[in-house]
């Protein structure tokens, strides 16, 4: 007799933009095979594609299917612009250079093949964000019941979740009637906080305690590791008044000195090799995906069926409510405690006076950024996306995306 006590809740509509690049062939896979969501959650995949690549979406739709993930519920293809009732997780990866920051000065050096998918990923975005933004027409929904209990299934909020703030600004430019609370993004500077300060101590990743980031962007922001540094490290109250970060036990078994490794060295040298590791562009597929799958557990957690946990502790891409003195509306990485259907910001730090001094600077850099995007936006906006199908009907070339093969200036067109 077989006894079933694994609970599945409703399959998952997950819908994934640019499907067949590679970061997001690889965060597919770990969402099918439970890393992110959990072996009891199945999935039900919608690629979204332009029309020139259905042939390649069902390729990697078979290929999937014949994997047998043990999450894998359905795949959808589709080249149909998305609204609201689509999905209740939208995956927005992109091919930017850099996905926390538009560069707005003209590389002349910048390949054709980079140019074009520049401006693919723009007009992809915007094109959604636009349609997205329209009213959403108001339909009637059933009534969902648990088949076990009989009880009431309320409707998901849907989660739109970007692989960098860049995006995340777009989406609020293009449609500003987004609720806020469903928008995310993910951020390199906890892993980078993480690999720069383990690399210097010569321990585990694993071995330290929590990165907090606020950020503008992935070199203008502020880190705090939790203290102690090292999990496992203890640091008796009567010497917390000297330096809370390591004690002087720990510190000579790493064969540290406190005069090279204090808290000046966090806020200044730690923040400079962080600056360092950034601006090497650590942007990878793999690198990328394993962030996004990072970032939507760590966003999915109370939400789960498996586990009991109702709170995500955790710094990412939000679109700010103007706590810590931040301007409110703006896209940035900040420590947040995630709830099922809500998400604050950790305010732990908050009376920090170097925290309150950085944040005055990361709101500069925020702002900067921001008013440079909103005259971009609008032009790119008028004169590529309004009026403009979707898919066009001739597509020039099979090797070339639908959207750049429609153009003939470069992507940075729409600035003045």
């Amino acid at each position: 007799m077989n006894f079933q006590t694994t609970k599945f809740s409703q399959p998952l509509r997950v819908m994934m933009i640019n499907p067949l690049i590679p970061a997001s062939q690889l965060l597919i896979t770990k969402m099918l095979s439970g890393v992110v969501f959990g072996r009891s959650q199945l999935v039900d995949l919608i690629l979204l594609v332009y029309a020139n690549e259905f042939e390649a979406a069902n390729d990697l739709g078979q290929e999937l299917i014949a994997c047998a993930f043990p999450c894998y519920n359905s795949i959808r293809i589709t080249s149909d612009l998305p609204n609201f009732a689509d999905a209740d997780i939208f995956c927005f990866m992109t091919s930017f250079i850099n996905p926390n920051k538009f560069d707005f000065d003209e590389d002349p050096d910048l390949e054709k093949e980079k140019a074009n998918e520049q401006f693919d990923n723009f007009y992809l975005i915007t094109k959604i964000a636009a349609n997205l933004g329209k009213p959403q027409p108001v339909k009637e929904l059933d009534e969902a019941m648990d088949k076990d209990t009989g009880e009431k299934i309320e409707p998901r909020k849907p989660i739109i979740i970007t692989d960098g703030l860049l995006v995340l600004d777009i989406l609020m430019i293009v449609a500003k009637t987004l609720p806020q609370v469903m928008l995310f993004s993910t951020t390199p500077l906890s892993s980078i906080a993480k690999i720069t300060l383990s690399d210097h101590l010569k321990v585990k990743c694993c071995d330290l305690n929590e990165a907090y980031i606020w950020a503008a962007n992935d070199t203008v922001f502020h880190t705090e590791i939790g203290v102690p540094y090292v999990k496992s490290d203890e640091i008796s109250e009567d010497k917390w008044c000297e330096w809370d970060g390591m004690s002087s036990d720990m510190l000579e078994s790493l064969g540290l000195e406190h005069v090279n490794f204090n808290a000046s060295w966090m806020k200044r040298e730690f923040i400079e090799k962080m600056v360092a590791f950034s601006e090497a562009n650590p942007y990878g597929c793999i690198f990328k995906a394993s962030e996004m799958a990072r970032t939507l557990n760590a966003i999915w957690l109370p939400r789960c069926i498996e586990d009991d946990a109702r709170t995500s502790y955790t710094s990412i891409g939000v679109i700010s409510d103007g706590s810590l003195g931040t301007v409110r509306g703006l896209p940035y990485v900040l420590p947040v405690i995630i709830t099922e259907n809500n998400w604050s910001v950790n305010l732990k730090y908050e009376e920090t006076s170097h925290l309150r001094h950085e944040i005055k600077r990361i709101n500069a850099a925020a702002i900067k950024h921001h008013q440079k995007l909103v005259p971009y936006c609008k032009k790119f906006l008028k004169e590529n996306v309004i009026e403009k199908v979707f898919v066009p009907v001739c597509v020039d070339s099979e090797n070339t995306s639908t959207y750049s093969s429609s153009r003939e200036s470069s992507y940075n067109s729409g600035s003045d």
